[in-house]
């Protein structure tokens, strides 16, 4: 399958999540829709109403917009310029889901100063972790999941660094459950026994979700070993990574969505009397900032998942982090690569050796160290990428070929090739296209 296709198969899910939910925004849970609090009485008014209709409306189309626009780019778009599209595809499906929000937010709360539904500042009753007790799973789980995604690293030591960061990440998810969740309890009115079914639902979906996490990263390990090592197959790792990594998203959604459905239940007659109302802490309804909170990890607000405050120091720079990635890094990342796809792969005789060189990697070899080189016509069939980057105009770096394992640096598209094979066995397939100088080059060895 063309690279630039599967890209934007892999990416068109993540649009259709995101839609499932924010729409989901719109159901009451907790007294909240779209990070608004309401009455009760509130739920039914039409205005109400009506602007979450066109809140779901918004989304459904954005959703459909994105996926024609992602449609569109695995049709037109060249090969090297996905990664470069999918970058800015992504910053824009996050900007404008943003935007819908935050102008879906300020409406409702509009609605709700008109209809003098804001509830003066109170503190939320808090409660000891005791007031809901819930069996976390042990660090074994972890553990358990670290070693597994390690074995591979005492059997096939060309990747063991990939083989250790699998488990590295394993372990991290333990931190991420035990660290990343601010132990409070879910306060919505003065019923002590919703607050602690709220409180237990919650984390015991936290939990989950790390433990599964855990698990993926053993899984994706143990795929990369099998997939180079033991049963090379074209691709399959791939495969195997993107399909492991739509089905945490998918189950993770999942997780996040009965969770909300178990909060709309529990208060779907909340709103009387006292409740909590904290969306002068919530900018557009999405972001926390409050200077009187003491911690940098909050829990959102519904749902299973956390945030950072915005008001303190550490906050900032998670935000800051997080921004600079998205609207920085990641186009650059696509430039960077476009460039390097783009970018010819001449081969030269320089200082005694064979040089190959191509933005960032560059292979040495040493003449009197080549035990035998040759022109091909054809490349060798290609089982397996064990590291490096593979797309349709360039191979480069590790790959599990019919010869064994071998060190690319190539255009596939146009051959001659250079085969190279040094005195320890380490072979090297090279060049490719007429501006390679591959024959220039196989004459000066062969001198």
């Amino acid at each position: 399958m063309n690279i630039t296709v599967f890209v934007w198969l892999v990416a068109a899910p993540v649009a259709v999540l995101l839609c499932i939910v924010n729409c989901n925004e719109a159901k009451f849970k907790k007294n909240l829709v779209v990070g608004v609090t309401f009455p009760l009485k509130g739920r039914m008014d039409p205005e109400v109403q009506r602007l979450l209709k066109g809140f779901r409306r918004a989304q459904i189309l954005l959703c459909l917009g994105m996926l024609a626009l992602a449609a569109l780019c695995a049709a037109l778009l060249g090969e090297g310029t996905e990664l470069l599209a999918l970058c800015l595809w992504v910053d824009l499906l996050m900007a404008a889901q943003f935007v819908i929000y935050a102008r879906y937010n300020g409406r409702l709360k509009a609605v709700k100063r008109a209809r003098d539904w804001t509830v003066p500042a109170v503190r939320a009753a808090s409660v000891t972790a005791a007031a809901a007790p819930v069996k976390r799973p042990g660090v074994w789980w972890f553990v358990a999941a670290a070693v597994i995604a390690a074995v591979p690293a005492a059997l096939d030591r060309e990747l063991w660094f990939s083989y250790l960061l699998d488990a590295a990440l394993a372990l991290g998810c333990w931190a991420g459950a035990k660290y990343l969740y601010r132990n409070r309890s879910e306060t919505v009115d003065e019923n002590d026994a919703v607050t602690a079914a709220l409180t237990r639902v919650r984390r015991r979906a936290w939990d989950r979700v790390w433990v599964l996490c855990a698990w993926m990263m053993a899984a994706v390990s143990l795929g990369i070993w099998l997939s180079t090592a033991v049963v090379p197959a074209g691709g399959a790792m791939v495969w195997l990574t993107a399909a492991l990594g739509i089905g945490v998203c998918a189950v993770a959604v999942a997780l996040e969505l009965r969770v909300r459905r178990v909060q709309e239940k529990l208060t779907a007659s909340s709103g009387e009397g006292f409740y909590v109302d904290e969306d002068d802490k919530w900018l557009w309804g999405q972001v926390y900032y409050d200077p009187n909170d003491s911690r940098t990890i909050v829990n959102a607000r519904t749902g299973v998942n956390t945030t950072v405050n915005l008001a303190r120091p550490g906050g900032k720079a998670v935000a800051v982090f997080t921004l600079a990635l998205l609207f920085v890094a990641m186009p650059l990342l696509g430039v960077y690569v476009n460039m390097m796809s783009a970018a010819p792969l001449p081969l030269k005789i320089e200082d005694g050796a064979l040089v190959a060189a191509n933005y960032g990697a560059r292979y040495e070899m040493p003449l009197d160290e080549i035990a035998d080189a040759e022109l091909l016509d054809t490349l060798p069939a290609i089982t397996a990428r064990v590291w490096g980057v593979g797309m349709d105009s360039l191979l480069k770096g590790t790959f599990q070929t019919q010869w064994g394992r071998a060190t690319l640096c190539l255009d596939p598209r146009e051959g001659p090739w250079l085969k190279v094979t040094m005195a320890d066995g380490t072979l090297y397939i090279l060049g490719g296209g007429e501006n390679a100088g591959v024959e220039s080059v196989l004459a000066q060895i062969q001198q």
